[in-house]
């Protein structure tokens, strides 16, 4: 399947399809560190000769979440780069990477017709700019926009849940040394327990701070892009050309960085975000 067959919204379909693939496995990989927690509290009440039981139970489960992960970071990648493909071809008419959208297709173009995804819907972007670089910053700034308050939100979400795992796991370590003291043989077990649980906690924290990095870097290009707004078509092409491609780099840039948004964030979220960007639009 070549580009010419296919319209920014087939391209933004196939995109949203590798998100929700990669929102699976992130969520995956969120869910298994509640066992390897739930693992490791058994280890701490266990006595030998069982103790390394669940520690290696607790071990295979950590090591899953992490493959699950890596997965997800794959299918996130793809996900992101189709976003940005589809969104240039919608903005100037035609793919700014020829090639590269080739080979993007060439990755992930379901082999089985049946499979076949979606397209995004006909109101996927509010400008009604015609092709060229206003529609671009149009796109640009939507998306920045979106993306700035969908970063905040999850960032937040995650961030409450992280102090809850962060309290536990500091429980479970206090609870677990007074058990250990007395038994040099169990004290490995644990401390492979203990470290699993906090390293669950640090790649959550990781998330957290990937969104909301994301969340600032996103308000920046709000801002730089609103700059351009009064600027016409051929302004920007003649004084802005260099600025706009500086920008969408850097939107290229913030959106790989940071783990996709939950897909019920964006359900929930969905909604008032239109409307605050309609409203946004009738003062402009």
């Amino acid at each position: 399947m070549t580009n010419s067959q296919l319209s920014s919204l087939e391209v933004i379909g196939l995109a949203d399809d590798q998100l929700v693939k990669a929102n699976k496995y992130y969520k995956w990989s969120r869910r298994l560190p509640v066992a390897t927690f739930a693992l490791s509290i058994v280890s701490i009440f266990i006595s030998n000769p069982y103790t390394y039981i669940p520690a290696l139970l607790a071990l295979v489960v950590q090591v899953s979440s992490w493959l699950a992960r890596d997965k997800a970071g794959s299918l996130h990648s793809a996900g992101e780069e189709g976003r940005t493909h589809g969104l240039s071809l919608n903005a100037l008419g035609t793919p700014a990477e020829r090639l590269e959208l080739n080979k993007w297709l060439s990755r992930v173009t379901p082999r089985v017709p049946s499979q076949a995804t979606e397209p995004a819907t006909s109101d996927y972007y509010a400008s009604n700019a015609p092709i060229g670089l206003r529609r671009l910053c149009d796109n640009l700034q939507e998306n920045s926009f979106w993306n700035m308050h969908q970063y905040q939100k999850t960032a937040a979400h995650y961030a409450r849940l992280l102090w809850v795992s962060f309290g536990a796991t500091l429980a479970m370590i206090l609870v677990a040394i007074p058990l250990t003291s007395g038994d040099g043989n169990l004290i490995l077990a644990r401390i492979l327990v203990a470290v699993l649980a906090s390293g669950a906690a640090l790649t959550q924290l990781g998330e957290v701070r990937s969104w909301k990095s994301a969340e600032a870097k996103s308000e920046r290009l709000d801002i730089r892009l609103d700059s351009l707004s009064s600027l016409s078509e051929e302004e920007l092409r003649e004084e802005k050309l260099g600025t706009i491609l500086a920008i969408y780099g850097d939107y290229r840039v913030t959106t790989a960085g940071a783990p996709p948004i939950p897909k019920w964030m964006y359900d929930r979220e969905r909604d008032r975000l239109n409307d605050l960007w309609a409203r946004r639009a009738d003062s402009t």
